[in-house]
């Protein structure tokens, strides 16, 4: 099990804007309207971040490896991130509507953005043993993430119970994250899969297309 505490993770506030346009919000109506002032205003938000992740192996047979990956059985690297509360405080004290919904749009961009961070971590696990780590399943995260389809894994399978118990086996108490509630506290966190994908299997499939 590893545990990281205030990492540093990169700001793509373009990704903000674009979202942000997206969705329709009136930047200008709030006195962002050029990109640098949307820049400024993610990088405001993003000062008060404090991420923290704990991660942990589980091989193809594990108990919960298995409810997670299904018919597949995957052995995957498991675990909790969350943007801390301070994060959550910044966004909580947002001025207005407009404000909040933009607050929650870079909060969705942070949280892919640091559970992508944690899995360039993970990977260096994974690489010796041949395998390479797939696109994370978020088995609960708030924000939710905006996600294809494809990769979208059927929310029965993730029921609190297991939420539960996942919390309790990588210690999510340690950096500050609890689910007792059907909620996370802090709010903004997430816990979420890394399926290891073999290589060998992918080149395989490659060489015969």
């Amino acid at each position: 099990m590893r545990k990281i505490k205030k990492f540093k993770i990169p700001v793509y506030a373009y990704e903000v804007l674009r979202k942000a346009r997206k969705h329709r919000l009136d930047l200008a109506a709030i006195g962002l309207e050029s990109e640098d002032s949307v820049r400024e205003h993610a990088s405001s938000l993003a000062a008060a971040l404090e991420p923290a992740v704990v991660f942990e192996y589980l091989p193809a047979e594990d108990e919960a490896a298995a409810r997670i990956t299904g018919e597949e059985k995957r052995a995957l690297t498991v675990g909790i991130l969350t943007l801390g509360r301070s994060f959550e405080e910044k966004l909580a004290a947002q001025p207005d509507e407009t404000h909040k919904r933009l607050g929650r749009i870079a909060a969705q961009v942070f949280m892919q953005t640091a559970v992508g961070v944690t899995s360039e971590l993970a990977v260096r696990e994974a690489e010796p043993e041949g395998f390479e780590l797939g696109p994370a399943v978020y088995i609960a995260s708030c924000p939710e993430p905006e996600l294809p389809p494809k990769e979208t894994t059927s929310v029965p399978l993730f029921e609190n119970e297991l939420i539960k118990a996942l919390c309790a086996r990588l210690e999510a108490s340690k950096i500050g994250v609890s689910f007792d509630t059907g909620a996370f506290e802090p709010k903004y966190s997430a816990l979420f899969a890394l399926p290891w994908l073999s290589k060998k299997k992918k080149k395989t499939a490659a060489a015969k297309k």
